[in-house]
């Protein structure tokens, strides 16, 4: 089963667009949505959110519509956003406010979340630091059995010790085989560390959308001296870095005919969002 599907999905704004948008995301698995700021990741949540409309194509969030199943999704889905927005009160206040509006919400449950993430109902959550206030966010989200969790730029301006924390509770949030994660983020570490599936959007459209390993397995950056990039290179590669004494390019690895370079490796995620931002065909 396909928790998210979206096919061919459009949305215009007078200054902005998503184009043709696909991706599909199986159940139980973890995505990292990537993409630099202002390439389109929150507006794409905010669609299956359900809080905009579209303008074409089709979209279907644990088999049902964002809009016109929207009530009834919202049982199934946790949101946990950038910067978490609460009332200035305790904890187990916040709690009482929003359990009424899930139907199998788990009060037992989420005690036990706020044990393992060390917070007490006390606590006001104004005085929380943002990454209590994550976890917060998360406890809330996972005690009324979602089904799929969609977090945007969770790790944003987090400690790097509190990142790997937090990135762990993700991965033991899929442990039962039953729980989907979608988070967007720019940080491209962050999606190599516990992402089984990775979609990569850039000014609204999406270069790709695959399995950690196939997109991993899919570039090779390669390296030669010289500040001439050979014309076997150019024709094929993706993006480059040219400096007085070599060069560096990222060339999908199925168009690889002959090799004319010196060096050849595997790039990491992020060496292959930096060569695609690099491309000449880019508008900031």
């Amino acid at each position: 089963m396909n928790v998210i599907e979206i096919n061919n999905l459009v949305k215009t704004f007078p200054e902005f667009s998503l184009n043709q948008v696909s991706l599909t995301l199986p159940e139980g698995y973890i995505m990292g949505l990537i993409g630099s700021n202002g390439a389109g990741k929150t507006t794409l949540i905010k669609i299956m959110m359900g809080l905009y409309h579209y303008d074409d194509g089709d979209i279907s969030i644990l088999g049902l519509h964002p809009i016109k199943d929207g009530k009834a999704l919202r049982e199934h889905i946790g949101f946990v956003f950038d910067e978490p927005k609460y009332y200035d009160f305790s904890l187990k206040k916040i709690k009482k406010i929003i359990s009424p509006f899930y139907k199998e919400w788990n009060d037992a449950l989420f005690y036990e979340y706020l044990k393992k993430f060390r917070l007490k109902d006390s606590y006001r959550f104004k005085k929380l630091s943002r990454g209590m206030k994550l976890k917060f966010s998360l406890a809330i989200a996972l005690s009324h059995n979602a089904k799929l969790l969609i977090l945007d730029e969770p790790t944003s301006g987090l400690d790097p010790v509190f990142r790997t924390e937090f990135l762990e509770i993700l991965q033991s949030v899929i442990e039962n085989g039953k729980t989907s994660v979608l988070f967007s983020t720019h940080i491209t570490t962050d999606a190599e560390k516990i992402a089984d599936y990775i979609t990569y959007i850039r000014n609204g459209s999406i270069e790709f959308s695959n399995t950690l390993d196939q997109v991993m397995s899919s570039y090779l950056l390669v390296k030669g001296q010289g500040n001439q990039i050979p014309k076997d290179v150019q024709e094929i590669m993706l993006g480059s870095k040219v400096t007085p004494y070599n060069y560096e390019a990222l060339v999908k690895s199925d168009q690889i005919t002959h090799k004319v370079w010196d060096i050849e490796e595997v790039p990491t995620l992020e060496q292959v969002m930096y060569f695609y931002e690099r491309s000449s065909d880019y508008n900031d």
